[in-house]
């Protein structure tokens, strides 16, 4: 039971070690917000890495902002599929 609790109280730092203020995030000219298309990240962002990744579509580029990479999910690898959320 001492493990259980631990571990359901570790899940929220985990969250929130995890969340990246959208706000910040920008690629040129593309603030990247949750209506975001993968087109719109492909066309504007330095791209360094895109795969399948726990049945989600996962792209790894430069946020412009912080200088840092970022890593952002979709819900499939279509050109109109929009940002599921990024860290």
């Amino acid at each position: 039971m001492r493990k259980l609790m631990i571990t359901l109280m570790a899940i929220p730092a985990l969250s929130f070690a995890s969340s990246l203020d959208m706000s910040t995030l920008k690629c040129k000219n593309l603030n990247i917000t949750n209506t975001t298309t993968l087109q719109q990240v492909q066309d504007n962002c330095l791209i360094k890495k895109q795969e399948n990744h726990k049945g989600m579509y996962q792209v790894q580029f430069r946020n412009d902002t912080t200088q840092k990479n970022v890593k952002c999910d979709f819900a499939s690898n279509t050109p109109t599929a929009v940002v599921n959320g990024c860290r």
